[in-house]
């Protein structure tokens, strides 16, 4: 199973809960309640790699992540602490509309990048998505330092 079939099967169950969610207990309760628990089931996944993630090994595992979809993206910097790129074009966001729930994208697909990287010694920065309807996503990975405390997700 590719990245994108795991991910979107995983959302199609997820988008009927998070929709009783949000009408038992408002929007931004349920999404916060959502996003939590998958942070938490998120750093659990990457935890189990027992290391944090280098550069370059990061710089493959990205490209990988778009596995058997349309997913351009461009390396725009890449040195030993730090890895920025540009996706020009995602098939989640794609996905999201076509199946008429793109408003819950960043919150089930995207957003989960910050838990992930923090679990990996990363801090993320990203100010744009496709899924927001930006027409871009702006990744820029650092390589937290030893003595620096945890990022906060976003």
């Amino acid at each position: 199973m590719t990245p994108f079939e795991r991910i979107t099967t995983e959302v199609r169950a997820q988008i009927p809960l998070v929709r009783a969610m949000e009408a038992a207990l408002g929007k931004q309760r349920a999404h916060a309640l959502v996003r939590a628990a998958l942070d938490q089931a998120n750093r659990a996944i990457v935890a189990q790699r027992g290391a944090l993630l280098d550069i370059p090994t990061l710089a493959t595992e990205f490209a990988g992540f778009g596995e058997g979809v349309r997913y351009e993206f461009e390396t725009l910097e890449e040195t030993d602490t730090l890895l920025r790129n540009q996706v020009n074009h995602c098939d989640y966001a794609e996905f999201m509309e076509q199946i008429g729930a793109r408003d819950l994208g960043e919150l089930l697909i995207c957003n989960g990048d910050f838990a992930m990287a923090d679990e990996l010694g990363l801090r993320l920065e990203r100010t744009k998505t496709c899924m927001n309807g930006d027409g871009m996503c702006d990744f820029c990975y650092h390589v937290k330092s030893a003595a620096a405390p945890p990022s906060v997700s976003a």
